[in-house]
């Protein structure tokens, strides 16, 4: 088994084919994110997107899609990244550490891999949920399989649907917008959420408006972009951009006008595209893992992921153990607790002086 190195840009015809041809074999890879289209445009608006090709003799068994920073590997995307793993045929043994020598890093850092792929379970540190709405069967049996379960969800955004329509206007949706100022405002919203809770800007970084724009553009029968919103009268309260492959669609970029909060028009955007997705052959909508409260609601199954890390020998990878090793006796160590009540004391006598 060895595996050679190229970059995003360089993937070929004939591997593109095959990477299709192993992720169309294992239903767990259904993700757009598994997808070589994924990864090439990521590859388009950085230049640290690279793959390992996998090879056994002359037959192709496998890609490990990967973000290259300081010699360790990391999702394609980064944070944007919320399903990962290798493309790899069934059955086929991979000695990771020896492939990570062949990519030319020292340790592969993951925080969303496929739980079900037991070749990287040795290395995991934490398994969570990653909530999914099943719309195998339809949304109609997906909305009775969360009444039976107890959740008042879809009955609840239904009457607020309604009481927005009575009390505002008619509301009108579009599955698969075109209008790029309506892209536009959904990367504004998404920067004032982050800014008001503290968390990354994804959108202050120029490849990532550039990626989004460019999935905007990209609709295939297998891979794109699916800008989705909703109005009333003519404003516009609520919208999403995702992506899809043949199957899934992946809730990514959500965001909603904040004076209509009371309405929930965020939920109502997202049932109205659960109601649709059967009928684009999408028999799936992945949420992401998280904490979301709504997530909890509205989701009727979910997928496996782990984080964990894959490192070699190495002054590097020895004090990267080292130093969370410290951290974490510091954060949990009875013995560090007086340190702590000490620390907390002094801080304010310092800066009075």
């Amino acid at each position: 088994m060895k595996t050679r190195v190229i970059k995003a840009s360089e993937l070929s015809s004939d591997l593109i084919e095959r990477w299709r041809a192993i992720q169309q074999t294992d239903p767990t890879l259904a993700s757009p994110y598994f997808l070589p289209q994924y990864t090439q445009a990521v590859g388009s608006v950085r230049d640290d997107i690279y793959v390992g090709v996998i090879e056994d003799g002359s037959k192709v068994v496998g890609f490990f899609p990967f973000q290259k920073e300081n010699g360790e590997a990391h999702p394609v995307g980064g944070r944007l990244c919320d399903f990962q793993g290798l493309i790899l045929e069934a059955n086929v043994a991979l000695d990771l550490p020896q492939m990570l020598r062949a990519c030319g890093v020292v340790m592969w850092e993951f925080d969303h891999v496929l739980a079900s792929q037991k070749i990287c379970e040795p290395y995991f540190k934490n398994v969570a949920d990653s909530p999914r709405m099943d719309l195998h069967d339809g949304f109609e049996a997906y909305a009775q399989q969360r009444r039976d379960a107890g959740s008042k969800q879809i009955n609840k955004t239904g009457t607020l649907r309604r009481k927005l329509e009575r009390e505002v206007g008619e509301l009108r949706y579009d599955g698969q917008c075109a209008d790029k100022q309506v892209l536009a405002k959904v990367i504004e919203w998404k920067r004032q959420q982050c800014q008001a809770t503290g968390s990354a800007d994804f959108f202050g970084l120029d490849w990532t408006v550039k990626l989004v724009d460019q999935l905007h553009d990209t609709r295939t029968e297998e891979f794109g972009g699916i800008l989705s919103a909703l109005w009333v009268n003519d404003q516009l309260i609520a919208a999403h951009m995702g992506m899809y492959s043949r199957t899934i669609w992946h809730y990514w970029f959500p965001g909603y006008e904040e004076s209509y909060s009371k309405f929930s028009p965020g939920l109502i955007l997202l049932f109205k595209m659960a109601e649709e997705a059967p009928s684009r052959g999408l028999v799936a909508i992945d949420l992401g893992k998280g904490d979301d409260f709504y997530k909890s609601r509205v989701m009727s199954s979910a997928i496996g992921v782990a984080d964990g890390r894959v490192a070699l020998p190495s002054l590097k990878t020895g004090w990267r153990v080292a130093s969370e090793r410290l951290t974490e006796w510091a954060r949990h160590s009875p013995i560090a607790a007086p340190a702590r009540q000490l620390r907390r004391y002094l801080k304010p006598r310092r800066s009075d002086s």
